[in-house]
């Protein structure tokens, strides 16, 4: 799992391209891939995305993992995801190389 996080933070961080994340996914043998018409980052949305001190600071844009096998590009805006309501469901997101777990549509820290 830790690997996982780690080639997600790095994307995130915009250390690894889309294709070097991929291919360390792939070696992981993890099932997951991020898809380039879905999860591909422009420098402008890097150059965007900010964390703080505490989640409520977060904006710009992250990947979602919600655990069915595909992962998910998200807005985040105060600490709170745009356009994505999770619920009850366990999900996190990856922003800026941080991992926050999400309820609802509030980033939180993790447990």
């Amino acid at each position: 799992m830790k690997d996982l996080e780690n080639v997600l933070q790095d994307y995130t961080r915009g250390e690894k391209t889309l294709e070097e994340a991929n291919r360390a996914l792939k070696e992981l043998g993890c099932g997951l891939t991020l898809d380039p018409a879905r999860n591909l980052f422009s420098a402008k949305e890097l150059l965007e995305t900010r964390t703080g001190e505490t989640p409520d600071q977060a904006n710009g844009w992250g990947i979602m993992d919600h655990g069915v096998g595909c992962l998910e590009k998200v807005r985040v805006v105060d600490g709170r995801t745009v356009d994505v309501d999770m619920g009850q469901e366990t999900a996190f997101v990856y922003l800026a190389g941080r991992r926050y777990r999400l309820r609802g549509d509030v980033l939180t820290e993790e447990d």
